[in-house]
């Protein structure tokens, strides 16, 4: 056993070039995975514990009435004795201060709250007498930053619908909302009974009633969730919208999703990582097989066993995996403060970024098995050594290998393609994900390898009629076509993922921003009543700002859908995971003609007459809307509107420019269907100045104090700052894969000009200088890098149009100049580091040839 180690432990010692690219190789890739791992687990163990302290409760009742005398005993009943119970109301108001107007979310708590965790109060205040006067006096609870939004200090007042509330207290830090990404308003916190009298709830304001509910230690809040929420449903009177039900558990699937979704393209940048160590590995292995050929034949002459002769260099691989791993753990650990800065404003506070045992286990195996199985292919010839080739001035495979080696050589891509499936699977969070990313991967570097075939066969025809020096660079790319397509595939890959982040990027973001053939509104306005409607027109006929044409919005049930209880329906069609539909309430609008930001797909236009009561009205229904409902054109839905019940006809779909900020609705009725129902308008304010933006909203909120404004300008701020940071992750983790991708170039370059030394050498003996012969090698790599570079292109030209059309409503815009500089940069690496690599091979002398 001794002598096996050291001879191991000699094979390692005396190819430190190999050892230590090797090593450096599989620790980057094994870096990405582990990042993304060590990422993933701390979130979900930060929510693991925090959970409870960010909804402030085990159940949470949610509606937009308060709960009946009926479903209050319900509640208590189910949550049985010794559960705690605290009221909640949240809607958003206007805000005016000594300096600003802005909208702000309103929560007004009673003297239970919070049920769990603590508030941590500037000025060393106690929570009690905190609690205690914003029941009995008019003050506001906010946080330092809200009250820095709202341009507010300590001792003012801010007038808050017809009332008025002093400033009185700052909150340190607020649990519940940690997780907020968009702040579409500051959250001031006010007592429960102060809000009554203060005209801050009327007809058509949107108002969630909740009660929050500390079950007893013990108690299955998951199983009492699901009881309470079937027998409020049974309790709902005709007409009533059903209390919805928010368990711990909930929160955590949904947020699991949101994270799940960003983790899986992130999974994406590091399993192409992964692959592309895995796949510069193997070669530089190969680099290595001439000299461990000779060796295994050595060792099987001197009589030693042919599976301890593999065995030595399984161990060799194993140990080098698990130098990388321990490589790539360290750097993870470095580069995971990186993480922090890229997702800062995004991550709740208090979340410490670590590795865990388990990621580290997991990275230690990969390593340790991954080594050795994406060596595995080439492996496999070591098992066709005999001693006679001892006796072999050069040791290469016969030009035709059997059939029996080649299927070998097909079924050890297997076990390399299994481990990157459990990976994937890990990552995406089922084997499904797994199972369609390493498929998907298969398929793409398939395609990449034979369209990089048919290229460098191409390059024999083209040699013909090129100069010397080109045509010596086509007929390398053609002699040496396997290892040329392989180094395409490689860069190809990287490149790909790398250039088309911006593409995704630059379009969304020119869209949401500037959405074309559109100006974005400034001001946004909502919950104006029908006795405003010309007194805000006249408020703007001055000129200046425009005010957009006032659509109305009326609240409503779907009954049935063809002849069935929505609820049924809803159970058939809808996704059992979509919380969307498992409410019955939605807003119905209509108008004389579509909006700009709207443009029908499918059926006829509404007709322009109005609905006279007989037969079904007609309805215009939102495109995606009608996919997730499962309802098409001509299918009759029937709508209870303030207790009345009539049936409507699909005569169209409509695709909705949601990014455009207009009022859009969902469903549009014939005109006349709404006339005679209660309602509230929305509109847009158009053509503000920033300057002037101030006073105008402090004006508005003077004039119309239920009125709410929403600053369109700063939510785009917001989407374009959050875009910003999650394609700053994903441009780091693509760049991480450009980095293996460059390795797996050197690797290749390197066998490549060591496999070629003998054809360099006789160059240099036929009179080429070093310059010349450089020139040839960067030309030749530098032609591969270009190739894969102008197919990453057009590449992600495709997959940014496709992915803008399947999942951004087709918004998108290509971005030339950082395609063009990816390409220009991917010519020059590849050939700068083609000729780094092959350095050591230009300098040996020619003389070489005559030993």
């Amino acid at each position: 056993m001794n002598l096996w180690l050291k001879l191991g432990w000699r094979e390692i010692v005396r190819n430190p070039r190999f050892t230590l690219l090797f090593v450096t190789n599989l620790a980057l890739g094994l870096a990405g995975f582990l990042l993304i791992g060590a990422f993933g687990g701390s979130l979900a163990s930060h929510l693991d514990d925090n959970l409870r302290e960010m909804l402030g409760a085990d159940l949470v009742l949610r509606s937009s009435r308060p709960l009946t005398s009926e479903e209050q005993t319900i509640a208590s009943g189910l949550a049985g004795p010794g559960a705690l119970h605290a009221e909640q109301l949240a809607f958003y108001s206007m805000v005016r201060g000594p300096r600003i107007a802005r909208l702000a979310r309103v929560v007004a708590v009673d003297e239970d709250h919070p049920l769990y965790g603590t508030l941590a109060y500037a000025d060393g205040l106690v929570h009690a007498q905190v609690i205690a006067a914003l029941q009995s006096e008019r003050t506001v609870l906010l946080t330092r930053e809200a009250a820095r939004s709202l341009e507010v200090a300590a001792g003012e007042t801010l007038t808050i619908g017809q009332a008025d509330y002093r400033v009185a207290f700052f909150l340190e830090r607020d649990p519940a909302a940690e997780f907020t990404a968009i702040d579409l308003a500051p959250k001031l916190f006010l007592g429960l009974s102060q809000v009554q009298g203060s005209g801050l709830i009327r007809f058509g304001s949107r108002v969630s009633y909740r009660t929050l509910i500390r079950l007893p230690p013990g108690t299955d809040a998951t199983g009492v969730g699901a009881r309470l929420e079937a027998a409020l449903a049974a309790a709902a009177a005709d007409g009533e919208t059903p209390v919805g039900v928010t368990t711990t558990a909930e929160v955590n699937r949904r947020l699991g999703q949101l994270i799940g979704y960003f983790a899986e393209f992130l999974g994406l940048a590091g399993m192409v990582s992964l692959f592309l160590a895995g796949m510069a590995a193997a070669h530089l292995f190969s680099e290595q097989l001439h000299a461990r050929r000779k060796e295994t034949a050595i060792l099987l002459a001197l009589g030693a066993r042919r599976a301890a002769a593999l065995g030595l260099q399984t161990g060799v691989l194993a140990t080098l995996g698990l130098a990388a791993a321990l490589l790539a753990i360290l750097f993870a650990w470095l580069l995971l403060p990186v993480f922090a800065l890229l997702f800062g404003g995004l991550l709740p506070t208090g979340l410490q970024l670590g590795i865990g045992s388990a990621d580290a286990a997991m990275a230690l195996g990969v390593g340790v098995a991954g080594s050795f199985l994406f060596c595995l292919p080439v492996s496999v010839r070591l098992a066709a050594v005999q001693p006679l080739h001892l006796l072999q001035e050069v040791a290469e495979d016969p030009p035709e290998q059997p059939t029996a080696l080649r299927l070998r050589l097909v079924l050890s891509l297997l076990p390399a393609l299994g481990l990157l499936f459990l990976l994937a699977s890990r990552l995406g969070g089922s084997l499904l994900v797994g199972a369609v990313f390493t498929g998907a991967l298969v398929v793409l570097l398939s395609c990449l390898f034979l369209f990089a075939r048919l290229l460098l066969v191409g390059c024999r025809g083209l040699a013909a009629r090129a100069s010397l020096t080109l045509r010596i660079v086509l007929r390398n790319l053609y002699r040496n076509r396997l290892a040329a397509a392989s180094l395409f595939t490689a860069l190809a890959a990287a490149l790909l993922l790398v250039v088309l982040i911006p593409q995704a990027e630059r379009g969304l973001q020119a869209e949401v921003s500037r959405p074309e053939g559109m100006e974005l509104p400034d001001l946004f306005l909502v919950d104006i009543q029908t006795e405003q409607r010309q007194a805000l027109v006249d408020f703007f006929r001055d000129g200046g700002p425009q005010l957009s044409a006032l659509a109305p919005m009326v609240q409503g049930r779907i009954v049935q859908i063809n002849g069935v209880s929505f609820a049924d329906w809803r159970q058939r069609h809808a996704d059992s995971e979509d919380r969307f539909f498992q409410r019955t309430e939605f807003n119905f609008s209509s108008r004389d003609q579509l909006d700009p930001s709207e443009a029908l797909v499918r059926g006829r236009p509404l007709r322009s007459e109005a609905w006279t009561g007989q037969g079904p009205f007609e309805i215009s229904m939102e495109q995606q809307f009608s996919q997730r409902l499962g309802v098409g054109i001509g299918d009759r839905l029937v709508f209870d509107i303030q207790g009345i019940e009539l049936e409507g006809e699909v005569v169209n779909l409509r695709r909705v420019r949601w990014n455009s900020f207009q009022p859009n609705f969902f469903l549009l009725f014939q005109r006349g269907v709404l006339d005679e129902a209660p309602r509230t308008y929305l509109t847009s304010v158009s053509q503000v100045n920033a300057a002037q933006k101030h006073d105008l909203t402090r004006r508005l909120s003077g004039a119309f104090p239920n009125l709410s404004v929403i600053d369109v300008s700063r939510v785009v701020e917001q989407l374009d700052e959050i875009a910003d940071r999650l394609a700053g992750a994903l441009r780091f983790m693509a760049g991480l894969a450009m980095v293996t991708g460059l390795v797996a170039v050197f690797a290749i370059a390197r066998q490549e000009a060591l496999r070629r030394e003998r054809e360099i050498n006789l160059l240099r003996v036929l009179g080429a200088s070093i310059g010349r012969v450089r020139l040839l090698t960067m030309l030749e790599f530098g032609l591969v890098g270009a190739m894969a570079g102008l197919t990453a292109v057009l590449l992600s030209y495709a997959a940014s149009l496709a992915v803008a059309w399947l999942l951004f409503d087709r918004l998108w815009r290509f971005d030339w100049l950082s395609a063009l500089l990816l390409f220009a940069g991917a010519t020059l690496a590849c050939a700068g580091t083609a000729l780094f690599a092959a350095d050591s091979a230009l300098h040996r002398r020619p003389v070489a040839l005559l030993g």
